[in-house]
């Protein structure tokens, strides 16, 4: 029997901490395997004008990141759930519609309603309303 396999995209905002905590209870009673996912945004920032302060910020985001999803790792294997950390490049609602249809078949995606990007007078981010409208798996909203 092939166990399930969820997806929760992590930014460090307190809706992902959120999708992260209800997809480890999830996954806790169904046996599930967990793919932890932080997307570093590298579209936000002009690399040609100011090169050398994109390399700083996007090297700061990715050890960020790693502290990030090593904690989040951590907390999954503490409650005795199958897991990994994937860390991406690109902007952060594609790469979880792609991630999750190309790197593993996903049964379904956790995701937190606003993330470190969004407005916070908005009920759903941008990227979370991306997701529910284009990916191929199933979609779990934190708020």
């Amino acid at each position: 029997m092939q166990h399930a396999t969820y997806l929760v995209a992590v930014d460090g905002s307190k809706n992902a901490e959120r999708a992260f905590q209800a997809a480890i209870d999830l996954a806790t009673i169904t046996g599930a395997q967990l793919t932890i996912l932080y997307i570093i945004n590298d579209r936000g920032y002009d690399k040609q004008r100011f090169e050398a302060e994109y390399l700083r910020l996007i090297e700061a985001e990715h050890q960020l990141a790693k502290e990030l999803l090593t904690t989040y790792l951590k907390s999954a294997q503490d409650q005795h759930v199958v897991a990994q950390q994937a860390l991406q490049y690109g902007y952060p609602k594609e790469q979880i519609v792609t991630y999750s249809r190309d790197n593993q078949p996903t049964d379904l995606i956790f995701i937190g309603a606003t993330g470190n990007n969004a407005f916070e007078d908005g009920e759903l981010g941008a990227t979370a309303s991306y997701v529910i409208r284009h990916a191929t798996a199933n979609v779990f909203l934190a708020k």
